[in-house]
């Protein structure tokens, strides 16, 4: 039986008061869960296809999830 997964990277750009410049992010996520966090697109790439990788050989398991409230 076949399982499927999305997986997909995202940009996040904002204003940091305390540095007084613009930082971005790269969220790498496996379906809801972001699985990693890095400051550059080369190595976002990168820590996607090591992810990718390990859920096709089946070498991942999640250890800990939860749901996390918040304000804006």
């Amino acid at each position: 039986m076949k399982s499927y997964m999305k997986f997909k990277i995202e940009k996040e750009t904002k204003w940091d008061v305390n540095k007084m410049y613009i930082v971005t992010n790269y969220f790498v996520w496996a379906g809801s869960q972001c699985l990693a966090l890095v400051n550059t697109e080369e190595d976002a790439l990168e820590v996607y296809d090591k992810i990718k990788a390990s859920y096709i050989k089946g070498e991942t398991v999640v250890i800990k999830e939860e749901d996390v409230e918040f304000d804006f």
